[in-house]
């Protein structure tokens, strides 16, 4: 007689895997990338999560206002995805 095992797996995707539609997205001039976007903790804390290439990626200064101002979008939007998934 055999014995059948059931196993039953739950996968998470992690903080940031799907970008949110908020997310900055750049790419430098040597092809490298950069992505920021909102993250959620398991314990359900709201973050923001940051990704590059291996080789990091740069931004120019004169587009550092438009980055911190998508920062504070992909951060509320962040807090907005904590609070449903609290429901």
């Amino acid at each position: 007689m055999t014995e059948r095992t059931t196993i039953h797996m739950v996968l998470h995707q992690p903080a940031g895997a799907v970008p949110h539609e908020s997310a900055y997205k750049r790419t430098d001039e040597d092809g490298d990338r950069l992505l920021i976007s909102t993250a959620l903790y398991d314990d359900g804390t709201p973050g923001i999560y940051f990704r590059t290439d291996p080789n990091g990626s740069s931004v120019p200064l004169a587009e550092l206002p438009a980055l911190i101002a998508q920062l504070q979008v992909i951060a509320d939007a962040s807090k907005t995805e904590a609070e449903e998934a609290a429901r």
